[in-house]
Parts: C-alpha cells; sequence; structure tokens
C-alpha cells in the first residue's frame, strides 16, 4: 500500500497533505506519528467521563492535528464535535447528537489507526 493509497482508505485528502508536507517520505512519516496522537481517544474518554470542558480542549487539539496532516474525515467530525461543545454554543450544543458524533469518532480513529499500524508494518 502507498502513503496515498492509505489516505485514501482513511478518508485524508493526500494531494492537500503535499501541499503541508512536500515530499510523500514527509507525508509517511507524520502520518504514522498520528498513531502516538492521543487527542481523539482522549476526546472520548473526557465526553464518557462527563467532561464536556475536556472533551472540548481535546477536540480542539484532535481538529488541528487531523487539519495539519490533512485526515480531512476525522478532522470534519472533530471540528463538528468542538463546535458543539465550544462555551456559548448552547443552541448548537442542544441541536447535536454529540454522543453519536463521539462514537462515529471513535470508530473511524480506531479504523485510521489499524489502517496506519498496517502501513507502518509494510513499510518496515
Amino acid at each position: 500500500m502507498t502513503v496515498e493509497e492509505l489516505y485514501e482508505a482513511i478518508g485524508g485528502d493526500y494531494a492537500e497533505a503535499l501541499k503541508r508536507l512536500p515530499t510523500e517520505a514527509l507525508v509517511a512519516r507524520f502520518v504514522v506519528k498520528f498513531l502516538d496522537d492521543p487527542s481523539c481517544a482522549d476526546v472520548v474518554s473526557s465526553w464518557r467521563a462527563g467532561d464536556e470542558a475536556g472533551a472540548f480542549e481535546a477536540a480542539h487539539k484532535a481538529k488541528g492535528v487531523c487539519a495539519n496532516l490533512s485526515l480531512t474525515a476525522l478532522a470534519d467530525l472533530t471540528s463538528r464535535i468542538c463546535e458543539a461543545l465550544r462555551p456559548g454554543n448552547d443552541e448548537l450544543r442542544a441541536s447535536t447528537d454529540v454522543d453519536g458524533l463521539v462514537n462515529l469518532l471513535e470508530e473511524r480513529h480506531r479504523a485510521a489507526n489499524r489502517a496506519i499500524s498496517a502501513y507502518a508494518k509494510a513499510a518496515e
């Protein structure tokens, strides 16, 4: 699997990633480092612990990490969670199924991590 195929499999935008990290080797290096980033998992654990402020902070961090790596599917999800939990967004919060978004984030994050792990293992 190429890094471009990996991006396609996990809902990323490889062309956009290349604009930020101008070589395939750099994109590959940093997408593998995503495995060590706890922010998506922190969104899930904070939300499930009833810590909305912690879930907001984790979602804000995850949104930035995912956007910088052009992991667009995860960036979109974390952005929606972040905005729903942003202090002062009470109307949006009330109309958003945060539980559903968090569950979807957990599912897609695990799938992305599995794909990235398989890519990293094959590249060794």
